[in-house]
């Protein structure tokens, strides 16, 4: 979300309702925002910033739906709406199609061994994206 976007509450009608945190990071000074917390940050002079996630066992159920999510989006528009029986399907269609599919990949991984940022959380059930 941009705030400074004049078209903002259009397209996020419930931004009103919001209620802003603001604060001015200092030199050498952090700021940690909450997981799933939305956040706009703005330099109020030329400088280099560093922003970092982090990742966790306590987070990685909602990393590893993150990430399916944006490869879900990622399939859907770039891949399948280039494939010429699929180009004239809606939006939500190609999502549907594509979410299938990266939830069939994430269950390949179950049981495998490699590196475990590509596993599953033991017990973790397939993320599915709500629509």
């Amino acid at each position: 979300i941009d705030p400074l976007d004049p078209d903002v509450e259009k397209k996020w009608p419930d931004y009103t309702k919001a209620t802003p945190y603001i604060g001015v990071v200092e030199e050498g000074e952090t700021i940690v925002a909450p997981q799933g917390w939305w956040h706009y940050a703005v330099a109020l002079d030329a400088s280099v910033t560093i922003m970092r996630n982090f990742y966790s066992q306590g987070n990685h159920k909602e990393f590893v739906r993150r990430k399916d999510e944006a490869l879900a989006n990622a399939v859907a528009m770039h891949v399948l709406k280039a494939n010429a029986r699929l180009k004239n399907q809606p939006d939500s269609v190609l999502k549907e199609i594509a979410t299938k599919t990266v939830e069939k990949i994430r269950e390949g991984f179950r049981g495998r061994t490699g590196p475990h940022r590509f596993r599953p959380a033991p017990g973790e059930a397939t993320t599915k994206s709500s629509s």
